[in-house]
């Protein structure tokens, strides 16, 4: 049977503290406590194998981006019209988008594509005036996101962290499965819905449960980590995607990817704080002893109390949580304007560099080295660690604004024949926003309690499906208005959000909270009555 916090002093009192440990403590003294070289390779290796199923994500965000490529400049004429405009046209000016869509061709009646790379977006003709299409199997995929991560609240506080997580896998899957036997753009469509409903509650899920298991002066390291591997994940996505040639042989592969991340995940845990939210102090304690075996630590002894307060409220009593305690209220709803402020950016700059640039590939691999260099060189890490979560996050915010603001009277400046200046000040801006991504991150799940962290996290990540919906849309404002105007919309919202940032609290250093009352204890911003705490 666990103690409660207010028996806590009683037993410090009595010299019985050694006796009874809080999970913080618990979990601080028995994953990597050593901080010896083969700890450290084991926690990282343990937590790299939770994790690994966050790859999901970013494949399936840039699934579109690859199968459903429209690559303007390689094709050739069939048409006697098209034919006899090409011999009075150079090449360069003859072969773009402008020329097939101001003439209204299609293929195969004008024009053949070239090349042995199949797309959905040519075969099912989403060119020209149909991009609107490609476009909605970009956003669409963040509705079912942002559907799929409400629905999860529900579930990730109530039937476990694991559990919902291996139900997302399951959705992606089998979706993406079936993908690779769509047959046009009415059956992907919904198809992308799902695609979006599964994806965001695996990544959230291994998000949480993963988390829950890290020592409080590692879980900096543990956001890198899972930084890392959505980059990795994007970079997996190129690999498969340049050297599969047909587009459904592409979803064929990332379903049985899915299927071998399914595997991953029914071997691991539950989460031990879950278990003891929920009152199963007997599953937590085995939990615990099996880290211990892992980690050669010492288990618990069956004289130990764990000092935790179970939580066993509904869904509405959840909610109703929020508005008894307004420090979490606002703190959620600053995480959501920050997700969703990032998000639109993140995407926006993602779906955009087909406009910015002449070769999308090496665009979207120059920005995941960006990222890369961003984490692998330290620059988000130290300034986390060094600034806290709070002011990292709005050094990167204001960072991501001034770099959008400088490629505005760069734009359109040379360097080489394929790149401008532009390209490469938005290149740098990834750094930033793999600064701001992890500092949020980090942040939601240090300030939300155990016990609606599931809940928060959902509502923070479906605000980001929003910006996230949005962001796709933005790479059409190219063709219809001053690019620079694109890039100072950016540049303004970032900086708003900077602004927000600054009322948030901070997590830096903090045990991560079970349960509301823990959320005000930790920060100390606001009074609460010791009866309302225990209510």
């Amino acid at each position: 049977m666990g103690v409660s916090e207010d028996k806590y002093q009683a037993l410090e009192d009595d010299g019985q503290s050694e006796k009874a440990l809080t999970v913080e403590d618990i979990i601080n003294r028995t994953v990597a406590v050593k901080r010896t070289w083969w700890c450290m390779v084991k926690f990282v290796a343990l937590f790299m194998t939770g994790i690994g199923a966050k790859m999901v994500g970013p494949m399936m965000i840039g699934l579109p981006i690859f199968a459903g490529f429209l690559n303007y400049k390689s094709w050739e004429c069939v048409s006697e019209v098209c034919v006899n405009l090409s011999r009075n046209a150079t090449t360069e000016d003859f072969y773009t988008r402008k020329t097939i869509c101001d003439n209204g061709w299609a293929a195969p009646e004008d024009i053949r594509w070239l090349g042995n790379r199949t797309s959905f977006g040519l075969e099912w003709g989403l060119i020209c005036g149909n991009e609107g299409k490609g476009s909605n199997l970009r956003s669409f995929f963040f509705i079912g996101g942002f559907v799929g991560l409400l629905v999860a609240t529900t579930m990730f506080d109530a039937i476990g962290r694991k559990l919902t997580t291996l139900f997302g896998l399951v959705v992606v899957c089998i979706s993406t499965l079936v993908s690779g036997f769509a047959n046009g753009y009415t059956t992907m469509l919904p198809l992308r819905v799902i695609h979006g409903f599964g994806a965001f509650i695996v990544t959230t899920g291994v998000d949480l449960l993963t988390v829950e298991f890290v020592p409080t002066d590692l879980r900096n390291l543990s956001q890198l980590i899972s930084s890392l591997f959505w980059m990795i994940g994007s970079l997996v996505l190129i690999a498969i995607s340049y050297g599969i040639l047909q587009w459904r042989n592409i979803c064929y592969t990332l379903s049985g990817v899915f299927a071998l991340f399914f595997l991953i995940v029914l071997i691991l845990p539950e989460s031990p704080r879950f278990q003891l939210v929920k009152g199963k102090e007997a599953q937590a304690r085995k939990t615990f002893n099996k880290i211990a075996w892992i980690f050669n630590t010492h288990p618990l002894s069956k004289d130990t109390k764990i000092i935790f307060q179970d939580y066993k409220n509904n869904y509405w009593k959840q909610l109703k949580d929020f508005r008894k305690y307004p420090l979490m209220q606002k703190n959620t709803l600053i995480l959501m304007v920050s997700w969703m402020s990032i998000a639109c950016i993140s995407y926006g700059l993602l779906f955009s560099w087909a406009k910015l640039g002449s070769d999308i590939y090496t665009n979207i691999l120059f920005s995941t080295i960006g990222s890369f260099i961003a984490h692998g060189a330290g620059i988000v890490y130290f300034t986390i660690q060094y600034l806290g979560r709070k002011t990292a996050s709005v050094v990167f915010f204001l960072g991501l604004g001034l770099t959008f603001y400088t490629s505005i009277p760069c734009f359109g400046v040379k360097v080489t024949d394929g790149w401008t200046l532009d390209n490469i000040v938005c290149l740098l801006s990834t750094v930033f926003i793999s600064g701001v991504w992890g500092s949020v991150v980090l942040l939601t799940k240090e300030l939300s309690p155990t016990s609606h962290r599931g809940m928060i996290y959902c509502l923070a990540s479906s605000s980001g499906r929003l910006g996230s919906f949005v962001g796709p849309y933005s790479a059409l404002l190219y063709n219809e208005i001053e690019p620079r105007i694109v890039l100072g919309i950016f540049g303004t919202i970032a900086a708003l959000a900077a602004i927000m940032a600054c009322f948030n609290s901070d997590s830096t250093g903090k045990p991560i909270p079970s349960t509301p009352a823990d959320v005000v204890k930790h920060t100390g911003h606001t009074k609460i009555e010791d009866d309302e705490l225990d209510n």
